[in-house]
């Protein structure tokens, strides 16, 4: 709903502008255009986002439903006697391996805590002293090579490397080669320098923001907010629909000051008082400048990080936003035609695989496929 206000059409200055004047509107349109443009492409991914979703949805959701279905086929076969370890170990390595997928995927809605039961019970035979007292594995256990469990924790790699670190420290400290004491110190001149960047950031952010405070107290701004405040209140209002609309801007416009958000302010004055805020600042237009400088910086570093503030609209929009809608629209197909192939193939399994000889080349494969990974790691 639109607000009527006792706004006023702003009348142009007779008097030429002062070079500090110039400068204050130059700031103040580049935020309100940098603001604009943030909006609009935040609406526009997430319009294009929930599009996509809606267009790739069933079949990702049938990938899953597939998915779900091998893994339940293939840990069917574990207690077989026949399997050697390094099979029992493959075979657990390819299921956590789909149920990572599954509990990843966010079209996934499916129930894997049957999975995890008997993934679980796989893992207490193959690993008895990786498993928990209540047969679930640690919260920190992951598979590692060829299936074999590890947990950050107790990881003996970890914990060897971090008393060769201390060893390191503590040879810098009574001695040691030239070359290792020449290395331990060029790391310290790094970390020196890297934690005394950070302290003079943050010392720098500390007093951007109590300059921020002290020029929301000043005279002009608050004259600025009592002005807005005044043309909004919602006692004037008779109408109620009118009486909420601007109960709800009052509360928008307290919370900017609450929040030290000087260039929303102006632009509540500049809207609804319908006046550029240059005329109330006064000895304060110097510092308000440099305010709204700093926030042009600000939004144009925030439109770069705008697809990461929704994991899921950024990972769609990168995915499959093309120059042309054509474009587009080929990334689309291309993708819904490979999951369908996945999908096939996964409901293929059950019908492939109905023993353990059908099972055995399929596990030989895999597991070479294990080996060439870790030497191409190493």
């Amino acid at each position: 709903m639109k607000v009527t206000t006792t706004k006023t059409t702003p009348r142009a200055s007779k008097t030429a502008q002062t070079p500090q004047e110039k400068r204050f509107d130059q700031a103040w349109q580049r935020v309100i255009e940098q603001q604009k443009e943030n909006d609009s492409f935040r609406e526009n991914i997430h319009a294009f986002s929930r599009d996509i979703h809606a267009r790739i949805q069933d079949g990702e959701q049938a990938y899953m439903d597939a998915m779900h279905g091998a893994c339940l086929h293939l840990l069917s076969f574990f207690n077989r006697r026949s399997l050697a370890q390094w099979q029992r170990e493959t075979l657990m390595d390819w299921v956590t391996e789909y149920l990572e997928t599954m509990q990843t995927n966010p079209f996934s809605c499916l129930d894997t805590e049957p999975i995890r039961q008997r993934l679980a019970q796989a893992m207490a035979a193959t690993f008895p002293d990786s498993v928990s007292a209540s047969g679930y594995p640690a919260d920190d256990l992951s598979f590692g090579e060829y299936g074999s469990p590890t947990a950050d924790e107790e990881d003996p790699f970890i914990e060897d490397m971090f008393q060769e670190w201390m060893a390191e420290f503590e040879e810098t400290k009574t001695g040691g080669s030239g070359e290792e004491q020449d290395e331990a110190y060029t790391n310290q001149e790094f970390a020196h320098g890297f934690f005394e960047e950070q302290r003079a950031h943050e010392q720098q952010r500390l007093d951007e923001s109590l300059a921020l405070k002290h020029l929301m107290k000043s005279s002009s701004v608050n004259k600025l907010f009592r002005k807005v405040a005044g043309t909004l209140h919602p006692d004037k209002e008779r109408d109620e629909a009118a009486r909420q609309e601007k109960n709800r801007l009052m509360g928008e416009l307290i919370q900017a000051r609450n929040t030290n958000d000087i260039p929303r302010i102006f632009a509540f004055y500049a809207e609804y008082v319908g006046q550029s805020p240059l005329q109330e600042l006064g000895k304060d237009l110097l510092s308000v400048t440099e305010l709204l400088e700093r926030q042009y910086l600000y939004l144009r570093e925030l439109k770069e990080r705008i697809l990461d503030e929704d994991p899921l609209t950024g990972i769609l929009y990168r995915r499959f936003h093309r120059k042309t809608p054509a474009a587009t629209q080929r990334a689309i197909n291309k993708h819904l035609k490979e999951t369908q192939a996945h999908a096939n193939a996964l409901r293929a399994v059950p019908q492939d695989i109905t023993s353990l000889n059908r099972l055995k080349p399929y596990l030989e494969l895999r597991y070479e496929m294990l080996i060439q990974d870790s030497l191409f790691d190493i």
